[in-house]
């Protein structure tokens, strides 16, 4: 069993909760993406959207495969016992323990915190369960709400460069962030070091 197998369902607050998504959930997941389809394939790296039930099936059946492999890890995020959101562990470098998050809030329900709550309450699982080390995110630089739940959730912008200060090629048009499992005694100063002894370094 990967380390992915003992993230269950996760309590966020009263009204939020997160948990793996399964086959029983593909009706529900379907009517979220076909009814948000625009806003998803703009906001992630989706190239299209399910065009049935079925083919959701489909989809949760590779989240589940990614999930026993260790490669990826999603969650959906419910509010009221509404599927309203996805968050995805991705990328997963368990050499280094460090993966990408990526996350998804349908319109209807942004401008309530729910994306960062969400975020905040997984990131603190994968790290008090020492799951993950490090947890980066990385998003389109006009995509500002994303960065705004990067900073609410305290990650450092994370500035490509080398340690020899060979600036990388940056023309990608994203921006990336990233947050160290820290104790609560450490500060971001210690955090900075860290990201030069990780062979980077900050803007």
């Amino acid at each position: 069993m990967n380390e992915f197998e003992s993230v269950k369902n996760l309590k966020v607050d009263d009204i939020v909760y997160m948990m793996p998504l399964h086959e029983y959930h593909s009706e529900e997941l379907y009517a979220l993406l076909k009814s948000n389809k625009t806003d998803i394939l703009k906001w992630t790296t989706w190239q299209n959207c399910p065009e049935s039930i079925s083919v959701t099936r489909e989809l949760i059946r590779n989240f589940e495969s990614q999930k026993l492999k260790g490669g990826s890890l999603t969650m959906g995020v419910w509010i009221s016992k509404v599927l309203a959101g996805l968050i995805t562990v991705y990328s997963t470098d368990w050499k280094n323990s460090s993966a990408y998050l990526g996350y998804w809030v349908s319109p209807n329900h942004r401008g309530r915190g729910v994306a960062t709550r969400s975020c905040n309450g997984l990131i603190s699982k994968l790290f008090n369960m020492d799951i993950l080390e490090k947890v980066f995110i990385k998003c389109e630089q006009d995509n500002y709400p994303s960065q705004r739940v990067a900073n609410k959730l305290h990650f450092i912008n994370y500035e490509c460069i080398q340690i020899n200060r060979k600036g990388c090629d940056k023309s990608d048009g994203y921006v990336t962030y990233v947050k160290f499992k820290i104790d609560e005694t450490e500060t971001v100063a210690n955090q900075k070091q860290m990201m030069l002894i990780d062979g980077r370094c900050l803007t």
